[in-house]
């Protein structure tokens, strides 16, 4: 017995168009930022990793902070040493650079600002529209320093919270309607330049002929009115 199969066409599936890739789309990629800082003070700081910046989405402003590990207590020494010396403390994030040099964009605040907030801070990167880093901020809580005394229990981990700050693109000016305007009136100017070269008597005779003719009228009538020359004698005498 022969057995038969038979096949059975079905209809392909329409396929779902592309999602097209936005413009603020473009740089939703996670991107992982290197933090380092300074706990000693000096015109030439020696900067060490803290930790890392990881952004999950610019748009929706997602982002955190992770450490590298719990504070040492070389770190906390030197984080005390810089709070008696009314140091400053320091951060800043490696960028890209074009040549040899590396490009940093960095920042500070007061050391005792983090010293009294227990090592609890707020990063703020700011990115530009293409998504590249141009600024970093920190801040502290409290901002304004007490005198407190902070036990070594308490400087043990960071607690960073991480917030993303992107630029606003301005109004940008319609230059394409100005150079038009411009455009069109030297067009107007150069035009009036070559206006009409016509003579004098050409282009106003509308009004030199009815004065012509005015005047002509006048002078008539002027010798019509002048009175004829002496008359002849009176008649002859009458016979004697």
């Amino acid at each position: 017995m022969e057995s038969s199969f038979f096949t059975r066409a079905f209809p392909k599936p329409l396929s779902q168009p592309e999602k097209e890739t936005t413009y603020e789309d473009e740089y939703e990629g996670q991107r992982t930022l290197m933090l380092e800082h300074a706990l000693d003070g000096g015109p030439n700081p020696e900067y060490t990793k803290r930790g890392s910046i990881i952004i999950k989405s610019v748009k929706n402003n997602k982002a955190h902070f992770s450490s590298t590990g719990p504070v040492t207590l070389q770190e906390k020494k030197a984080l005390r040493r810089l709070v008696e010396d009314n140091g400053i403390y320091r951060i800043r994030v490696p960028l890209k650079g074009t040549g040899e040099k590396e490009d940093y964009v960095s920042t500070f605040i007061p050391a005792c600002s983090v010293y009294e907030s227990a090592l609890s801070d707020q990063l703020i990167v700011s990115v530009d529209q293409s998504g590249e880093v141009i600024g970093i901020a920190i801040m502290g809580n409290p901002t304004h320093c007490s005198g407190l005394d902070i036990p070594d229990s308490n400087l043990t981990n960071w607690n960073t919270m991480v917030d993303i700050s992107q630029t606003v693109q301005g109004p940008v000016p319609d230059t394409q309607t100005y150079i038009e305007r411009m455009k069109r009136e030297e067009q107007a100017k150069a035009q009036g330049q070559q206006g009409d070269n016509r003579s004098f008597i050409a282009k106003y005779w509308m009004y030199i002929v009815p004065v012509v003719i005015i005047l002509f009228l006048m002078q008539s009538m002027d010798q019509q009115a002048v009175p004829d020359g002496p008359g002849g004698g009176g008649g002859g005498g009458g016979g004697r």
